[in-house]
Parts: structure tokens; sequence; C-alpha cells
């Protein structure tokens, strides 16, 4: 999802090196290189914040959670990893609000790509395109490139297959398997669905979701496994970001929790953007991007793409 996601903040990590690491280790030197950062004191972090703690006044549970899920991204990728946290929303707007905040532990480079963040953020690039850019994914050059191309009307399909060659190429380069990481449990995924019956059945009827659509999503997000960890932190089996489980007041460790805030979140997306497809892209991507998807300002790539192209075959395999 966010991971779509939802990006989000992680237990702060130390800058020091690990126990038993030689002094001039290569994540000793990494460590090394680290530097305390104030977070609203980045001009990327702080513009998008206040664009999102305008809108407080008029948000529900659900664009709370959303509105973190976005900034999570951005801090994060301009951070250069993760960001501390959990934050509850309100938390952050008193921090904010106070002149104080945050702080974290930041790679080298901070202030470039900080820079880039807020350049790309004043040209209307969603938090998702963004962080994307920053860290690498893709080419602004490349999303400007499929924006012209929805815009001259060779279609979104062939906009979506031009960005993912150029995904591709990047992760080829960069040789990250992104597609291989999630957990395993694939052997046991039936045993798995089985034992979460109930509660899948209970949330997804309470939230006026369709049951097998549940299913669907929680196969794709972590293959049935309550204790499934991404590289982005995203928990259990909805894999729900730790600050969305916050804003939600659930425990994400708690598979029951987890289910029932992760259907009750995906309710309403659905409720907030009006079909299946756009919800699962800002379950996935964040709510920005879904919302310049719903505009044909971008095209759906990489594992936005591929995520909902698995969740949308798996849920007709069994309407």
């Amino acid at each position: 999802m966010f991971r779509t996601a939802c990006t989000a903040f992680l237990v702060l990590l130390s800058a020091a090196p690990a126990a038993g690491a030689p002094l001039d280790s290569p994540a000793a030197r990494r460590a090394a290189a680290r530097h305390e950062v104030r977070l609203f004191d980045l001009a990327s972090v702080r513009r998008l914040f206040h664009t999102l703690a305008q809108r407080r006044a008029t948000m529900g549970e659900g664009e709370r959670a959303a509105a973190l899920a976005d900034f999570s991204l951005v801090t994060e990728a301009v951070v250069g990893g993760s960001a501390g946290g959990p934050y509850a929303f309100e938390e952050l707007v008193r921090a904010a609000t106070a002149g104080d905040g945050p702080r974290a532990s930041a790679a080298p480079g901070v202030m470039q790509r900080d820079e880039a963040a807020y350049r790309l953020l004043a040209l209307g690039y969603s938090a998702r395109e963004t962080a994307d850019i920053v860290n690498g994914r893709i080419s602004q050059q490349a999303l400007d490139t499929a924006r012209r191309m929805i815009a001259v009307g060779s279609g979104r399909e062939a906009a979506a297959d031009y960005l993912d060659a150029q995904y591709r190429l990047v992760v080829a380069a960069r040789n990250a398997a992104a597609a291989a990481r999630r957990p395993a449990y694939r052997d046991n995924r039936t045993a798995l669905s089985r034992a979460f019956d109930h509660l899948i059945e209970h949330y997804a009827r309470l939230y006026r979701v369709d049951p097998p659509l549940v299913r669907a999503i929680m196969h794709t997000e972590s293959a049935f496994n309550p204790a499934a960890i991404s590289r982005a932190g995203a928990i259990g089996l909805m894999q729900l970001m730790p600050s969305t489980a916050r804003e939600l007041n659930v425990n994400p460790f708690v598979p029951e929790q987890n289910i029932e805030g992760g259907v009750r979140y995906f309710a309403q997306l659905l409720q907030m953007f009006g079909g299946v497809e756009l919800a699962l892209i800002a379950y996935n991507a964040g709510p920005g991007f879904a919302q310049r998807y719903a505009r044909g300002q971008t095209a759906l790539y990489g594992e936005t793409r591929d995520y909902v192209r698995r969740v949308l075959a798996r849920w007709g395999a069994v309407r």
C-alpha cells in the first residue's frame, strides 16, 4: 500500500553503529555521516504539512490517516530513511504551530532532497510521485512524458506501459528486486486465510465492503501473514503503516485490530473516491496520487500498477 502505501513513521533509527561493528565498517561510516534535523525545518515537509493542516477542520478519520500517509512518504524520502514516530495528526499540528516538532536522523544530501521535493510539490506532483522522484525510482521527465501522452490521447494504458518500462530500467540498474519484497507463507496462505475468515466476514459486513475484496487486498498485501512487516515498515495482514494505525486507534500487531482498522480505512477511501480502483490506488500510493490519476494527470506504474492488477484479478476470480 501506501503502500500504496503509505509509506510512514517508524521508531527512530539509532545513529550509533551496531554492537560489535568495527568502527571503520561501512555501517559505522554511514551512521556517523547521518545528522539530526528538525522535520519542520525542512521546507518541503513544512509546505506539505501546512497544506494538509489547512484542511483539518473538514477532515474525517480516514482523510487524516490518508494525509499522514502522504506526509510520511515525502518526509521519509527527504530524510533518507525512518522519520521517527508514529505521530498523531493533531500532535503534529500542535508541534508545527508551536514552532517545534519531531526530529529525525537524516542521511547525507538531505538539503538537496528537500529542495527537490519542495520544487516538485510546488509543481503539483503528488506525494507518491515526489517521493519516487527523490528516491530515484522514476524520473520527472518520465512522468511528464506520460502526462503528455495522456493529454494528446495516447491513452492511459500506453502511458502506463511507458512508465512501467522506465520503472523497470531503474529497478534493474539499482538491482532492487522490488517485486519480491512480500513475505513468504505462500504455501500456507489458504490455511491462514481460513483462520481469519470470521473476522474478515464480520468487519467487511460491518463497514459495507465486499468480503472477497477484503480477502483479495489481504492476499496481495501480506499473503495472510499476521506477522508480515514490509521493508517500509507496514505491519500485519492489511499492512498498516504505524502512523495510519495510530490515527485509526488500533494496534497493528493484533490481528483483529489490524483487520478492523484496515477494512475501516479502505471503506473510508471507497467513500472518498467513489470506486474500487481509485480506493485501491489511494490505499497503495496515497490519496494525492489517486486524485492526480482521477484527473488524468498521471498514469499507474511500478508497484502500484501491479498491486491494483493483482487485487482486481483476485477479487474478480471469486465474484
